[in-house]
């Protein structure tokens, strides 16, 4: 299983460790104004240079919701990087997805806001010439198990936390005055909402959950499905957020399980950590021995 993770910016780029991942997703599809977003910056063919310097694969997102605005932007942005030695583009939108397959034929991995719950939606994808696919999170694993028999590629989240909701508005921006922050430098800040037991993580346009989905004690599961990457989701952690958690999850699929490597990843998060909707429960609950 490859294990991948996300970096937004060259800065954060250049004071992470890219030593436990195999591959490594550049940008912030959430928002085009988050500071020094590579997808909106001429920075992205230096980030990509930099991740294969350290033996990687270099993949480029897209904005994750775009509209008709938008799409010269993102267009030009696969244009720019067709001379770099990037590896894939992710993409959520078919007509972009569309795009990069006609005038490049160019490898495409479908995010997971691309909607996909069923097989016949990743059979469509695959027609299309898709080659990795990212099923939408709020779906089982046997669900994803369904669609793997499709024969594509397929990528989820082991850790971190998912989205659960995007908005063309920025939801920080509504407390700039209370938190004496303004865009851009709000999304710095660590903001949570709580509500009956409810924690949420508002970064920018997107709601991600509170809790960190974590699935290191079902490795084995993923990999019995067939599951070709695990990503770490760090796009909006600190910068060693993603070593620690990839280092521990590096050992898991070289060593095997460890306690105390469960115990560091329950630590990372105060709110603790959930299953998201891999069992079939709701997305608050953790399924394992663990807690």
């Amino acid at each position: 299983m490859e294990i991948v993770t996300n970096v937004p910016t060259l800065e954060q780029l250049s004071k992470c460790s890219l030593e436990p991942y195999d591959g490594i997703y550049l940008g912030n599809p959430y928002c085009w104004r988050y500071d020094g977003n590579l997808i909106a910056s001429d920075d992205i063919k230096n980030a990509v240079e930099l991740v294969k310097s350290e033996g990687k694969k270099a993949y480029v997102t897209t904005y994750a919701v775009p509209r008709n605005k938008d799409l010269p932007l993102i267009f030009k942005l696969i244009d720019a990087i067709m001379d770099s030695d990037v590896d894939a583009i992710e993409s959520t939108n078919l007509g972009v997805i569309n795009y990069i397959k006609k005038e490049y034929d160019f490898r495409v991995h479908a995010g997971g806001l691309t909607n996909i719950y069923t097989s016949a939606t990743a059979e469509l994808l695959v027609e299309i010439g898709v080659e990795r696919i990212m099923p939408a999170y709020e779906i089982s694993l046997e669900e994803i198990e369904m669609i793997k028999r499709t024969g594509v590629e397929i990528e989820v989240v082991i850790h971190g936390k998912i989205p659960l909701g995007i908005s063309h508005n920025c939801f920080l921006t509504k407390f700039e005055e209370s938190l004496g922050e303004k865009c851009p430098d709000i999304c710095r800040r660590e903001v949570y909402f709580e509500s009956d037991g409810l924690v949420l993580k508002p970064f920018g346009n997107v709601t991600l959950s509170g809790k960190d989905v974590c699935m290191y004690e079902h490795i084995e599961k993923l990999i019995e499905i067939g599951v070709n990457a695990g990503r770490v989701e760090g796009i909006s952690e600190r910068i060693g957020y993603r070593e620690r958690v990839g280092r521990i999850y590096r050992r898991r699929l070289e060593v095997g399980f460890d306690r105390k490597d469960l115990e560091k990843l329950l630590s990372l998060n105060r709110h603790g950590v959930c299953n998201g909707f891999y069992f079939n429960r709701t997305g608050q609950l953790y399924v394992g021995g663990g807690v």
